[in-house]
């Protein structure tokens, strides 16, 4: 097993199949077929609500995009300066906000301090 991140190794064989029995079809391109009704209904009936589902292709888009949709331009993003958001997304978040700034602040064990808020 290699815990290294969740995209450095091979689909599961159950994924793979999936895949081959989704491509027997023609489907309609971007999101206008019926498997990713099938994936959006799933997401309404785990979460309960009638949500809006967007399926993005990475997790930079996923997490930008969310953080796009709170915070606006002239706003800000908090977060650890450990953390993902501010190390590994390279500017993801800033560009989809379209420029609201991470403020990083310090904290023991990747968590932020609360006594560092008061600064922001």
């Amino acid at each position: 097993m290699n815990f290294a991140s969740d995209n450095v190794t091979g689909a599961a064989p159950e994924i793979l199949a999936a895949i081959k029995t989704a491509n027997a079809d023609a489907l309609m391109p971007y999101g206008n077929d019926e498997s990713t009704r099938r994936v959006e209904n799933k997401i309404r009936e785990i979460f309960e609500t009638d949500a809006d589902v967007f399926l993005v292709a990475t997790g930079s888009a996923a997490n930008s995009l969310a953080l796009a949709v709170l915070t606006p331009p002239y706003g800000a993003v908090v977060c650890h300066c450990e953390s993902h958001v501010n190390e590994d997304e390279c500017g993801a978040p800033e560009f989809f906000t379209s420029g609201a700034k991470l403020i990083v602040l310090k904290g023991d064990g990747a968590r932020i301090d609360a006594a560092n808020l008061d600064h922001v």
